[in-house]
Protein backbone atom coordinates (compact mmCIF):
# COMPACT_ATOMS: atom_id res chain seq x y z
CA UNK A 1 0.00 0.00 0.00
CA UNK A 2 1.31 3.47 -1.00
CA UNK A 3 2.24 5.69 1.70
CA UNK A 4 1.07 9.53 1.57
CA UNK A 5 4.08 11.48 2.40
CA UNK A 6 3.07 15.35 2.81
CA UNK A 7 6.28 17.16 2.17
CA UNK A 8 6.98 21.26 3.40
CA UNK A 9 9.56 23.42 2.92
CA UNK A 10 9.64 27.39 2.86
CA UNK A 11 9.92 27.30 -0.88
CA UNK A 12 10.88 24.51 -3.66
CA UNK A 13 13.61 27.00 -5.36
CA UNK A 14 16.81 28.28 -3.66
CA UNK A 15 19.63 26.64 -2.42
CA UNK A 16 21.03 23.33 -1.45
CA UNK A 17 18.63 22.07 0.04
CA UNK A 18 16.01 23.11 -1.58
CA UNK A 19 17.56 21.23 -4.89
CA UNK A 20 17.62 17.74 -2.95
CA UNK A 21 14.13 17.95 -1.70
CA UNK A 22 13.10 18.61 -5.51
CA UNK A 23 15.51 15.31 -6.85
CA UNK A 24 13.61 13.73 -3.66
CA UNK A 25 9.84 14.57 -5.17
CA UNK A 26 11.13 13.37 -8.49
CA UNK A 27 13.12 10.21 -7.35
CA UNK A 28 10.60 8.60 -4.72
CA UNK A 29 9.36 5.64 -5.89
CA UNK A 30 5.54 5.93 -7.13
CA UNK A 31 4.98 2.06 -6.25
CA UNK A 32 5.54 3.04 -2.60
CA UNK A 33 4.72 6.85 -2.65
CA UNK A 34 2.42 9.38 -2.93
CA UNK A 35 4.16 12.57 -2.17
CA UNK A 36 2.34 15.55 -1.86
CA UNK A 37 4.37 19.19 -1.46
CA UNK A 38 3.54 22.11 1.11
CA UNK A 39 5.70 25.56 0.36
CA UNK A 40 5.22 28.60 2.56
CA UNK A 41 6.26 30.53 0.16
CA UNK A 42 5.33 31.18 -4.01
CA UNK A 43 8.53 32.28 -6.35
CA UNK A 44 7.54 31.30 -9.52
CA UNK A 45 8.55 28.57 -11.85
CA UNK A 46 7.17 25.80 -9.39
CA UNK A 47 5.89 24.54 -12.35
CA UNK A 48 9.35 23.57 -14.19
CA UNK A 49 10.72 22.15 -10.58
CA UNK A 50 7.75 20.03 -9.11
CA UNK A 51 6.99 17.10 -11.06
CA UNK A 52 3.43 17.04 -12.49
CA UNK A 53 2.00 14.17 -10.42
CA UNK A 54 2.85 15.96 -7.02
CA UNK A 55 0.10 18.18 -5.66
CA UNK A 56 1.37 21.49 -5.20
CA UNK A 57 -0.37 22.98 -1.74
CA UNK A 58 0.68 26.59 -1.23
CA UNK A 59 0.30 27.90 2.38
CA UNK A 60 0.87 31.56 1.84
CA UNK A 61 -0.06 34.08 4.51
CA UNK A 62 0.80 38.01 5.25
CA UNK A 63 -0.48 37.32 9.16
CA UNK A 64 1.91 37.94 11.96
CA UNK A 65 3.01 36.20 14.07
CA UNK A 66 3.29 34.26 10.67
CA UNK A 67 4.39 30.80 12.31
CA UNK A 68 1.42 30.82 14.39
CA UNK A 69 -0.82 30.75 11.53
CA UNK A 70 1.08 28.49 9.24
CA UNK A 71 1.28 26.18 12.01
CA UNK A 72 -2.92 26.23 12.13
CA UNK A 73 -3.09 26.50 8.55
CA UNK A 74 -1.11 23.51 8.26
CA UNK A 75 -2.76 21.21 10.44
CA UNK A 76 -5.80 22.13 8.69
CA UNK A 77 -4.02 20.83 5.87
CA UNK A 78 -2.48 17.46 7.59
CA UNK A 79 -6.41 16.70 8.15
CA UNK A 80 -7.97 17.60 5.17
CA UNK A 81 -5.00 15.57 2.97
CA UNK A 82 -4.46 12.48 5.20
CA UNK A 83 -0.75 11.93 4.84
CA UNK A 84 0.90 8.95 6.64
CA UNK A 85 4.15 11.45 7.63
CA UNK A 86 4.56 14.89 7.02
CA UNK A 87 8.38 15.47 5.70
CA UNK A 88 9.96 19.20 6.07
CA UNK A 89 13.00 20.41 5.35
CA UNK A 90 15.25 23.16 7.97
CA UNK A 91 14.74 23.91 11.47
CA UNK A 92 13.00 26.82 11.02
CA UNK A 93 10.07 25.33 8.67
CA UNK A 94 10.42 22.08 11.17
CA UNK A 95 9.21 24.11 14.13
CA UNK A 96 6.18 24.61 12.38
CA UNK A 97 5.74 21.35 11.08
CA UNK A 98 6.88 19.97 14.08
CA UNK A 99 3.80 21.58 16.20
CA UNK A 100 1.35 21.01 13.14
CA UNK A 101 2.16 16.92 12.90
CA UNK A 102 1.75 16.37 16.68
CA UNK A 103 -1.29 18.52 16.86
CA UNK A 104 -2.92 16.59 14.25
CA UNK A 105 -1.58 13.13 15.98
CA UNK A 106 0.60 12.55 12.27
CA UNK A 107 4.31 11.10 12.15
CA UNK A 108 7.42 13.71 11.80
CA UNK A 109 10.17 13.53 9.78
CA UNK A 110 12.29 16.53 10.26
CA UNK A 111 15.20 16.94 7.96
CA UNK A 112 18.36 18.86 9.61
CA UNK A 113 20.11 20.30 6.61
CA UNK A 114 22.54 22.85 8.75
CA UNK A 115 24.19 23.16 11.94
CA UNK A 116 21.51 23.85 14.11
CA UNK A 117 23.74 25.53 16.95
CA UNK A 118 25.51 27.64 14.97
CA UNK A 119 22.26 28.56 12.41
CA UNK A 120 20.08 29.47 15.21
CA UNK A 121 22.46 32.49 16.07
CA UNK A 122 21.54 34.42 13.12
CA UNK A 123 18.16 34.87 14.64
CA UNK A 124 16.81 36.92 17.41
CA UNK A 125 15.64 35.34 20.42
CA UNK A 126 18.44 32.12 19.57
CA UNK A 127 18.17 30.91 22.93
CA UNK A 128 13.40 30.71 22.75
CA UNK A 129 14.57 29.07 19.15
CA UNK A 130 17.10 26.35 20.43
CA UNK A 131 14.26 25.19 23.25
CA UNK A 132 11.70 25.13 20.24
CA UNK A 133 14.31 22.96 17.90
CA UNK A 134 14.75 21.24 20.99
CA UNK A 135 11.18 20.18 21.93
CA UNK A 136 9.95 19.01 18.49
CA UNK A 137 12.86 17.36 17.09
CA UNK A 138 12.87 14.81 20.49
CA UNK A 139 9.25 14.37 19.41
CA UNK A 140 9.55 13.71 16.08
CA UNK A 141 9.31 10.28 14.83
CA UNK A 142 12.74 10.75 13.04
CA UNK A 143 15.31 13.17 12.19
CA UNK A 144 17.50 12.79 9.41
CA UNK A 145 20.58 15.04 9.18
CA UNK A 146 22.34 15.51 6.59
CA UNK A 147 25.81 14.91 8.37
CA UNK A 148 27.21 13.31 11.38
CA UNK A 149 28.34 16.76 12.46
CA UNK A 150 24.70 17.90 12.56
CA UNK A 151 23.89 14.57 14.10
CA UNK A 152 26.20 15.36 17.15
CA UNK A 153 25.58 18.55 17.66
CA UNK A 154 21.55 17.82 18.46
CA UNK A 155 22.54 15.36 20.53
CA UNK A 156 24.95 17.58 22.37
CA UNK A 157 23.18 20.68 22.30
CA UNK A 158 19.97 19.56 21.52
CA UNK A 159 18.90 16.93 24.30
CA UNK A 160 17.79 14.78 21.13
CA UNK A 161 18.49 10.71 21.56
CA UNK A 162 20.98 9.72 19.18
CA UNK A 163 18.55 6.85 18.57
CA UNK A 164 16.12 8.64 16.62
CA UNK A 165 18.53 10.39 14.56
CA UNK A 166 19.69 8.90 11.13
CA UNK A 167 22.30 10.68 9.17
CA UNK A 168 21.58 10.74 5.42
CA UNK A 169 24.53 12.29 3.31
CA UNK A 170 23.22 14.50 0.40
CA UNK A 171 24.00 12.74 -3.14
CA UNK A 172 24.35 13.71 -6.65
CA UNK A 173 24.26 12.34 -10.18
CA UNK A 174 27.75 12.92 -11.34
CA UNK A 175 27.19 11.98 -15.00
CA UNK A 176 24.28 14.45 -15.10
CA UNK A 177 26.80 17.30 -13.69
CA UNK A 178 29.29 16.42 -16.20
CA UNK A 179 26.69 16.75 -18.84
CA UNK A 180 25.39 20.13 -17.94
CA UNK A 181 28.92 21.48 -17.25
CA UNK A 182 29.30 21.51 -21.02
CA UNK A 183 25.35 23.48 -21.75
CA UNK A 184 27.31 27.24 -22.43
CA UNK A 185 30.49 28.32 -22.43
CA UNK A 186 30.96 31.05 -19.22
CA UNK A 187 34.19 32.63 -20.71
CA UNK A 188 38.26 32.07 -20.11
CA UNK A 189 38.82 29.24 -17.78
CA UNK A 190 41.32 29.67 -15.18
CA UNK A 191 39.03 31.11 -12.64
CA UNK A 192 38.81 30.89 -8.75
CA UNK A 193 35.32 29.91 -7.92
CA UNK A 194 33.17 29.90 -4.89
CA UNK A 195 29.20 30.07 -4.73
CA UNK A 196 25.94 30.30 -2.78
CA UNK A 197 24.04 33.76 -1.23
CA UNK A 198 25.91 36.96 -1.17
CA UNK A 199 25.45 36.59 2.60
CA UNK A 200 27.97 37.21 5.96
CA UNK A 201 27.43 33.98 7.21
CA UNK A 202 29.57 32.61 3.80
CA UNK A 203 32.21 34.65 4.79
CA UNK A 204 33.60 35.71 0.72
CA UNK A 205 35.40 38.37 2.91
CA UNK A 206 37.93 36.16 4.18
CA UNK A 207 38.76 34.85 0.15
CA UNK A 208 39.01 38.60 -1.13
CA UNK A 209 41.13 39.27 1.75
CA UNK A 210 43.35 36.04 0.67
CA UNK A 211 43.91 37.17 -2.46
CA UNK A 212 44.50 41.05 -1.94
CA UNK A 213 47.99 42.60 -3.34
CA UNK A 214 48.80 39.32 -5.37
CA UNK A 215 48.68 37.96 -9.20
CA UNK A 216 45.75 35.12 -8.33
CA UNK A 217 43.42 35.01 -11.58
CA UNK A 218 40.27 36.52 -11.34
CA UNK A 219 38.13 35.51 -8.50
CA UNK A 220 33.96 34.79 -9.89
CA UNK A 221 31.68 34.06 -6.76
CA UNK A 222 28.05 33.09 -8.05
CA UNK A 223 24.89 33.68 -6.68
CA UNK A 224 22.43 36.58 -5.40
CA UNK A 225 22.14 38.44 -2.00
CA UNK A 226 22.50 41.51 0.23
CA UNK A 227 26.17 42.31 0.02
CA UNK A 228 26.70 42.19 -3.58
CA UNK A 229 27.79 45.73 -3.34
CA UNK A 230 29.91 45.42 -0.44
CA UNK A 231 31.73 42.59 -2.11
CA UNK A 232 32.64 44.91 -4.80
CA UNK A 233 33.68 47.67 -3.01
CA UNK A 234 35.70 45.16 -1.03
CA UNK A 235 37.41 43.47 -4.08
CA UNK A 236 38.31 47.13 -5.58
CA UNK A 237 39.93 48.46 -3.03
CA UNK A 238 41.78 45.19 -2.43
CA UNK A 239 42.91 45.27 -6.10
CA UNK A 240 40.91 41.51 -6.47
CA UNK A 241 39.43 40.96 -9.81
CA UNK A 242 35.93 39.95 -9.02
CA UNK A 243 33.10 39.00 -11.03
CA UNK A 244 29.49 38.60 -9.87
CA UNK A 245 27.72 37.10 -12.47
CA UNK A 246 24.71 36.31 -10.30
CA UNK A 247 21.94 32.70 -9.81
CA UNK A 248 22.59 30.70 -12.25
CA UNK A 249 20.69 27.98 -12.33
CA UNK A 250 22.92 25.22 -14.40
CA UNK A 251 26.43 26.81 -12.46
CA UNK A 252 28.35 23.81 -13.88
CA UNK A 253 30.40 25.39 -16.86
CA UNK A 254 31.92 27.91 -14.06
CA UNK A 255 32.65 24.94 -12.22
CA UNK A 256 33.97 23.29 -15.77
CA UNK A 257 36.26 25.92 -16.17
CA UNK A 258 37.57 26.96 -12.83
CA UNK A 259 41.10 26.71 -11.64
CA UNK A 260 40.04 25.77 -7.82
CA UNK A 261 37.01 25.49 -6.33
CA UNK A 262 36.95 27.65 -2.94
CA UNK A 263 34.55 27.43 0.10
CA UNK A 264 34.72 29.78 3.26
CA UNK A 265 31.71 29.32 5.28
CA UNK A 266 30.96 30.29 9.11
CA UNK A 267 29.43 27.06 9.04
CA UNK A 268 27.83 24.42 6.92
CA UNK A 269 25.38 21.52 6.67
CA UNK A 270 26.57 19.43 3.89
CA UNK A 271 27.54 21.49 1.25
CA UNK A 272 26.53 20.03 -2.14
CA UNK A 273 28.77 22.38 -3.56
CA UNK A 274 31.75 20.46 -2.89
CA UNK A 275 30.22 17.85 -4.25
CA UNK A 276 29.29 19.39 -7.45
CA UNK A 277 32.91 20.61 -7.94
CA UNK A 278 34.07 17.20 -7.74
CA UNK A 279 31.99 15.85 -10.28
CA UNK A 280 33.08 18.97 -12.46
CA UNK A 281 36.66 17.31 -12.13
CA UNK A 282 37.93 20.82 -10.26
CA UNK A 283 39.85 20.43 -7.48
CA UNK A 284 38.27 22.00 -3.93
CA UNK A 285 39.61 23.95 -0.81
CA UNK A 286 37.15 24.34 2.06
CA UNK A 287 37.70 26.25 5.94
CA UNK A 288 37.39 23.55 8.09
CA UNK A 289 34.28 25.57 9.70
CA UNK A 290 32.03 24.08 11.75
CA UNK A 291 29.54 21.19 9.64
CA UNK A 292 30.47 18.06 7.66
CA UNK A 293 33.46 18.80 5.62
CA UNK A 294 35.61 16.58 7.35
CA UNK A 295 33.18 13.69 5.77
CA UNK A 296 33.56 15.15 2.10
CA UNK A 297 37.42 16.32 2.34
CA UNK A 298 40.27 14.09 3.49
CA UNK A 299 42.81 17.35 3.45
CA UNK A 300 45.74 16.48 1.31
CA UNK A 301 43.81 13.49 -0.80
CA UNK A 302 40.31 14.99 -1.69
CA UNK A 303 41.00 18.48 -1.03
CA UNK A 304 42.69 20.96 0.89
CA UNK A 305 41.51 21.87 4.07
CA UNK A 306 42.81 25.38 5.49
CA UNK A 307 41.82 26.80 9.43
CA UNK A 308 38.76 29.34 9.33
CA UNK A 309 39.71 33.16 9.32
CA UNK A 310 43.11 32.74 8.00
CA UNK A 311 43.49 34.90 4.54
CA UNK A 312 47.52 34.04 4.46
CA UNK A 313 46.61 29.81 5.23
CA UNK A 314 43.77 30.34 2.64
CA UNK A 315 46.31 31.90 -0.05
CA UNK A 316 48.64 29.65 0.36
CA UNK A 317 46.75 26.66 -0.09
CA UNK A 318 45.42 28.35 -3.12
CA UNK A 319 48.59 28.96 -4.63
CA UNK A 320 49.79 25.09 -4.19
CA UNK A 321 47.08 24.73 -6.54
CA UNK A 322 47.60 26.89 -8.98
CA UNK A 323 51.17 26.21 -9.17
CA UNK A 324 51.32 22.59 -8.93
CA UNK A 325 48.86 21.26 -12.11
CA UNK A 326 49.97 17.50 -10.71
CA UNK A 327 48.50 18.26 -6.96
CA UNK A 328 45.71 19.90 -8.61
CA UNK A 329 44.81 16.77 -10.88
CA UNK A 330 45.72 14.24 -7.96
CA UNK A 331 43.36 16.02 -5.73
CA UNK A 332 40.35 16.00 -8.40
CA UNK A 333 40.65 12.32 -9.22
CA UNK A 334 40.77 11.53 -5.99
CA UNK A 335 37.51 13.38 -4.84
CA UNK A 336 35.58 11.63 -8.03
CA UNK A 337 36.62 8.16 -6.38
CA UNK A 338 34.93 9.37 -3.06
CA UNK A 339 32.46 10.75 -5.01
CA UNK A 340 31.54 8.03 -6.98
CA UNK A 341 31.75 5.61 -3.75
CA UNK A 342 30.00 7.45 -0.92
CA UNK A 343 27.53 10.33 -2.28
CA UNK A 344 25.72 9.47 -5.30
CA UNK A 345 22.07 10.14 -5.68
CA UNK A 346 20.58 6.72 -5.98
CA UNK A 347 22.32 5.73 -2.43
CA UNK A 348 20.87 8.99 -0.93
CA UNK A 349 17.53 8.58 -2.10
CA UNK A 350 17.41 5.21 -0.22
CA UNK A 351 18.25 6.14 2.67
CA UNK A 352 15.08 8.68 2.64
CA UNK A 353 13.16 5.76 1.18
CA UNK A 354 14.21 3.63 3.74
CA UNK A 355 12.59 6.27 6.61
CA UNK A 356 9.65 7.38 5.02
CA UNK A 357 8.27 3.79 4.58
CA UNK A 358 9.13 2.49 8.07
CA UNK A 359 5.81 1.17 9.54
Amino acid sequence: MKKKILFVTHAISGGGSEKRLASILRGLDREKFEPHLCVFSLAGGEAAIVPGDVPLHPLVTRLRPSSLFLIWKLYRLIKETGPDKVFSVLWSVNIIAGAAALLAGVPAVLNEATTPSESVKRYSFPFLRKRLVSFFYRRAETVITVSDYAKADLVRNFGVPAGRIVTAHNGIKPAETELAAGEYDPGPAGHILSCGGLNWWKNYSLLIRALAGGKAPGLVILGKGPLKESLEREAEEAGVKLSLPGHKDNPYPYFRKAAVFVLTSKYEGFPNVLLEAMACGTPVISVDCPGGIREIIDDGKTGLLVPQDDPAALRSAIDRILKDPGLAKRLAAAARAKLEEKFLFERMLADYGSVLAKA
